[in-house]
């Protein structure tokens, strides 16, 4: 049975926090696509750190938003 996108992001974001202590929280798009929300600092970090784990990661944000990484699974 597929877990639900709201399990699914309270999986990433728990398994993220456990490294990476300044995320602030993660929201779903889709079923592979997610967003992780942090300060630049830890953003670069998750960056570098799993640039080559994903489909595709970039950094995104509107005006006016905080930044935040795309993930795409």
């Amino acid at each position: 049975m597929d877990k639900s996108k709201e399990e699914l992001g309270l999986e990433i974001y728990n398994d993220l926090k456990r490294d990476y202590i300044n995320i602030e929280r993660i929201d779903m798009e889709s079923d592979d696509v997610f967003c992780i929300y942090a300060d630049d600092d830890t953003l670069w970090k998750i960056f570098e750190d799993t640039i080559n784990e994903f489909k595709s990661i970039e950094f995104d944000a509107g005006r006016g938003e905080s930044h935040f990484l795309r993930v795409i699974i």
